[in-house]
Formats: C-alpha cells, sequence, structure tokens
C-alpha cells in the first residue's frame, strides 16, 4: 500500500522525501552495496564534502548519516504496524549540500508499506531483517573492505540512534496508545533478536546498550575528525578526558 501524505509528513523527520531531487550527486544504495567502485566514489564524495581526515572517517560519517533509515522504518513498524519496502534498488539518497553538513535526504521510489497480519511475531522479524540484514550488514561489510575501519564503530553508529528515538518515542504524549508497543519492540530489539536478523553471529543492538539513558558510546565515531568536527557529548574520549581531570 501506497504511504498516506500524513506519514509521509511524519517520516520526514528521519529524512524521508517523496519528491525526486534534482542533483546530480544522488545515488541509489544497491550501488553501494553491490559496486565497489560506486561506493569508492561515494565514500570520497563524504570525504570532500565533510573535510575528513581519510576514507575510514569518511565511512563512518557516510553511515552515521544512513542510520536515520533505521528509526525511520523502525517508526512505521512499532507507531504504524507498518514494514516499509526498503529493497536497496528501490531507495535514492538525495543530497544537495545547501545549509547544513553532509546529509542524504531518502527517497523511496516508489514509497509503499505492508501491514501487519494477524501474526506480528513473524511479520516483525521481517521488518527488522529489511533493515539490518538487507541494507546495514552488506553496506558496513563492504566498507570494512575497503577503508579498514573497525565495523564496531558503524554498528554503534546505527545503534545509538535506535537507542535514542526508542528513549523519546515513549516519552512523546501522542503515542501513549501505543506505548506498549513501543517497548516490546525496544525489547526485541535490543535483548531478544537473534544477529542473524542484523546479518551477524550476535545482535549489535545488544552489544552496545547500557541501560536506560545510557547513551556513553563504547567506540568513538572519529566525528572529531572532520573540518570543524568535535568530540560529541556521548563520545568516550570525552568521558576518558573528565575522568582523567
Amino acid at each position: 500500500m501506497r504511504l498516506s501524505e500524513e506519514e509521509v509528513k511524519a517520516l520526514e523527520t528521519y529524512r524521508f522525501s517523496s519528491e525526486a531531487a534534482d542533483v546530480s550527486s544522488s545515488m541509489l544504495f544497491a550501488w553501494l552495496v553491490h559496486d565497489d567502485e560506486q561506493l569508492a566514489k561515494y565514500v570520497a564524495h563524504v570525504r570532500d564534502e565533510m573535510g575528513a581526515a581519510n576514507d575510514a572517517v569518511a565511512a563512518s560519517m557516510l553511515v552515521k548519516r544512513l542510520s536515520f533509515l533505521a528509526p525511520m522504518a523502525l517508526y512505521a513498524m512499532s507507531a504504524w504496524n507498518k514494514r516499509l519496502v526498503l529493497e536497496p534498488g528501490r531507495i535514492w539518497l538525495d543530497t544537495d549540500g545547501e545549509g547544513e553538513t553532509w546529509m542524504p535526504r531518502f527517497r523511496l521510489a516508489p514509497p509503499e508499506a505492508e501491514m501487519c497480519g494477524i501474526e506480528r511475531s513473524g511479520w516483525r522479524e521481517q521488518a527488522v531483517r529489511d533493515v539490518f540484514a538487507g541494507l546495514f550488514a552488506p553496506l558496513i561489510a563492504r566498507l570494512r573492505r575497503l577503508t579498514r575501519i573497525s565495523p564496531l564503530i558503524l554498528w554503534e553508529n546505527v545503534a545509538i540512534y535506535v537507542y535514542w528515538v526508542y528513549e523519546r518515542w515513549l516519552e512523546d504524549e501522542s503515542l501513549a496508545p501505543v506505548a506498549d508497543r513501543l517497548r516490546d519492540d525496544f525489547r526485541f530489539l535490543v535483548h531478544e533478536a537473534d544477529g542473524r536478523l542484523f546479518g551477524q553471529k550476535d545482535n549489535p543492538l545488544r552489544r552496545f546498550f547500557k541501560g536506560a539513558s545510557g547513551m556513553q558510546r563504547t567506540t568513538c565515531c572519529l566525528y572529531v575528525q572532520t573540518k570543524g568536527g568535535t568530540c560529541c557529548q556521548t563520545c568516550p574520549l570525552k568521558a576518558r578526558q573528565r575522568q582523567t581531570g
């Protein structure tokens, strides 16, 4: 089914776009996970746009920006009981570079979703698999080979957004009618989901979780190594500085 205008508006919070962009830097997600040459070019583009020190830093910034795809899909799943159709060949990354640090918008062609049927458990597993095993696992694997960056940094980039948005959603009074489902989905994602749903041996969301409001990172995202970049509030480097005075 097609997304409603109201749903499209809600997903714009997570950088969803329903309008085709007339920009030369648009990239199909499938090219990033199936074409090493295209991925290398896009990493170089991000490196130049953000003034990253090297390709590994650019890879981390790329995954941080693309991590908005996870909250976008999980919001649809938990708030509306809808599974966005997120095949790599349907997701366009559009950037215009105007007025902000490099940040893509996500255009689905076409924007469609599947309503949950009677049996939600298996449906939810598929929704999670589509996002993490279908999109992030192959991208992270290729970025690791291309830039030698630790996949732990890239997976924590994704995980930190998941923790953050569920905490915010549970504080949102407008989502109070679905609060129980939000809690159940978050518990499943972090504590119950099998690593295979993430294309991994172990669940990466479980690995980095430090409890309620525990946003302190284990790894540095490397933003400090970009032009004008600083240590994030959750950076382990900043935490060490506080400890050492």
